[in-house]
């Protein structure tokens, strides 16, 4: 299936279309807790919606997991503190610390399964143009929103 240009009139009103459409939905076989549902809409919104398959919601779901479980432990640590007191007076680092990195390595590389924070295949001009002719569509459609005298008229 051939493409459009990214900055043709076609993917301009497709842009708009998408835009209009509700985030796209978690798949049905995928269970999603209340924390990372708050992660999943930037996360899928971080793409052009065609650029989304089956396989691919699979992973972002685990990066809402991953990012939902990042925050809860972050809140935890400023809690608690990086440093602590162990049972013998010594200070040592918090383990938390090492459960965030591991949880931001583990982040990083479903990042890239998704092509988020890397190069994408094919021409990347094309997708960089798809996303944000999608971004501004989104922009331009929660302003409309927001114009409440728009709206009346």
């Amino acid at each position: 299936m051939k493409r459009n240009r990214s900055d043709s009139a076609a993917s301009a009103v497709k842009a708009m279309v998408n835009a209009a459409l509700p985030d796209i939905e978690v798949p049905s076989h995928i269970l999603l807790s209340d924390e990372a549902m708050r992660f999943w809409g930037g996360i899928t919104r971080a793409r052009a919606r065609e650029e989304w398959r089956e396989v691919d919601l699979v992973v972002a779901a685990q990066l809402a997991e991953c990012q939902a479980l990042i925050e809860q432990e972050s809140i935890e640590l400023r809690t608690e503190g990086t440093i602590q007191t162990n049972d013998r007076g010594t200070k040592v680092e918090n383990p938390r610390n090492r459960v965030i990195q591991n949880l931001a390595t583990r982040e990083m590389a479903l990042m890239r399964t998704l092509l988020m924070g890397g190069k994408a295949s094919g021409d990347p001009r094309s997708f960089a143009g798809a996303r944000k002719t999608e971004a501004s569509a989104r922009k331009v459609r929660a302003e409309l929103e927001d114009d409440d005298e728009l709206l009346a008229t």
